[in-house]
């Protein structure tokens, strides 16, 4: 008998969930689909075909068709409204159990990610998330921090901690030395310290120009391998200071960090992480965290070593000053002690992929039932209700294509400006040149038509001087023109 298929239900965004749930797509061997929810949006994912369901289609026709995929278990990832309202539609349609991934704080407050500090619940909110955490069969966190928070505002909770695990790269991958920008080639600094990911306000955006225009002076440049939420393109953001390298393959941070050639990761986060993709790619490529104190960050620096916390409150200039002593400064020694012990490979430090897919299929074993009698409906059954669209994956590679193409196009664009100008440049001194020859000529042209003038003067004179020398007698014309000859000898 074939093993139930597995309905992972999560929102539209792509980031580390959606990284996540690729995984366990890739590496738990049982059919799987995808829901992604949002506001108004619905696409069920399934086999590599995507479909985004028509307003009003969420209903017995979609049972059925779940039905017939066996689908024996909901695995919610998001605690925001769509993705749950979906969760719990399809655990009661389908009479299956439900278990769920605290991902992030969300499930305090709708607007965790912008509140800073204040980790304080909304009450209505967590009403509402609470309840759908204690309906769970069971409830994991990749982390001890976040299971801790989730217990201490969910009373009685109970929360598994499943690290989220990270595939090891291919020898070939990691050592990549063409995946830097051109940009970046022409103009690159002495260091590098990087900053990963989509970096908005809650994962440090607000302090990131500061922290480079702090660096003026040194050999130092921040490079985000990725985007920031004010420039998503590649280029100079600050020139020779801060570099955005745009959006990247998934697997692709590790040799990035290698191209580029980093030796420190900037974590400026004002928010709290759960778990962090970005350190484990960070401790991939080898290389050492300066991070802010917070949540996961903390929890695995402080466990692990591989890096430094900064102090609860901390500005730029103090950041600067930290990535001056540690990138070539006087604490270069220290940061290459730790960067050494980043080569010896950690299993703690960095989880493994098949770790993580063995507890989850774990988990899934355990409290995932076998459908009886499934509903025999086809793929047509979904397509009379949906048309196919694209998953994240694909924009996400779309996203890379175009951010590539950006990049060609302003490369074109100044190497376009630059041939302008130089053309412009050699255009006004030939300009120059000609109206400099022209007006050396009309100054020839003006001597020589007064010498012409003198000239004619003269030959007037002398015509008149002939006539009055013709008109005297023969005898004195011959005697002064005897004189005038002796006069010349």
């Amino acid at each position: 008998m074939s093993r139930s298929a597995i309905l992972h239900v999560t929102s539209l965004f792509g980031g580390g969930v959606d990284r996540h749930v690729r995984d366990i797509v890739r590496t738990v061997a049982r059919p799987q689909l995808i829901w992604h929810a949002g506001d108004g949006v619905d696409v069920i994912e399934d086999a590599g075909r995507f479909f985004p369901l028509a307003s009003g289609a969420v209903g017995d026709a979609v049972a059925g068709w779940l039905r017939s995929r066996r689908v024996g278990l909901v695995h919610l990832h998001q605690l925001t409204r769509a993705p749950r309202e979906r969760a719990e539609w399809a655990c009661r349609a389908l009479g299956v159990p439900r278990i769920s991934t605290l991902h992030d704080i969300l499930f305090l407050r709708a607007d965790a990610f912008s509140a800073g500090e204040n980790l304080a619940p909304d009450p209505a909110w967590l009403t509402e998330t609470s309840r759908v955490l204690r309906e769970s069969q069971a409830v994991l966190a990749p982390s001890r921090f976040l299971a801790d928070l989730a217990a201490r505002h969910v009373p009685g909770l109970a929360v598994d901690v499943v690290p989220n695990g990270t595939a090891e790269p291919l020898s070939n991958q990691i050592k990549k030395s063409n995946l830097i920008r051109k940009g970046f080639a022409r103009e690159r600094p002495g260091r590098v310290v990087a900053l990963l990911g989509a970096l908005g306000p809650h994962k440090g955006s607000d302090l990131v120009e500061e922290i480079a225009a702090r660096l003026e002076g040194s050999d130092i440049a921040l490079v985000v391998i990725g985007y920031l939420d004010r420039q998503l393109y590649p280029g100079w953001r600050i020139p020779g200071r801060l570099f955005v390298h745009g959006a990247f393959a998934e697997g692709e941070a590790p040799a990035l960090l290698r191209a580029y050639g980093a030796s420190l990761v900037l974590m400026p986060n004002t928010v709290p992480e759960s778990f962090s993709y970005a350190l484990s790619d960070a401790w991939t490529a080898g290389v050492p965290v300066l991070a802010a104190p917070r949540g996961a960050l903390a929890e695995r620096i402080g466990a692990h070593g591989g890096g430094w916390l900064l102090p609860h409150e901390f500005d730029a200039d103090f950041v600067a000053r930290e990535i001056r002593a540690l990138a070539g400064g006087e604490r270069e020694a220290e940061r290459a002690r730790v960067q050494l012990a980043l080569a010896t490979p950690d299993s703690g430090r960095i989880p493994s992929l098949d770790d993580m897919t063995r507890s989850l299929d774990a988990f899934y074993a355990r409290f995932g039932i076998d459908p009886q009698a499934p509903e025999s409906a086809g793929a047509q059954a979904i397509e009379s209700l949906v048309a196919r669209s694209l998953d994240g994956a694909l924009f996400r590679t779309e996203l890379v294509r175009l951010c590539d193409e950006l990049e060609q196009t302003l490369a074109d664009l100044k190497s376009t400006q630059k041939r302008a100008s130089d053309f412009e440049t050699e255009a006004r001194g030939w300009i120059a040149k000609l109206e400099a020859d022209v007006g050396a000529v009309q100054e020839e042209l003006r001597k020589s038509t007064e010498a012409r003038e003198a000239l004619a003067k003269e030959a007037d004179l002398l015509r008149l001087n002939k006539e009055a020398l013709d008109r005297l007698p023969s005898p004195l014309r011959r005697l002064l023109l005897k004189l005038a000859f002796d006069a010349r000898r």
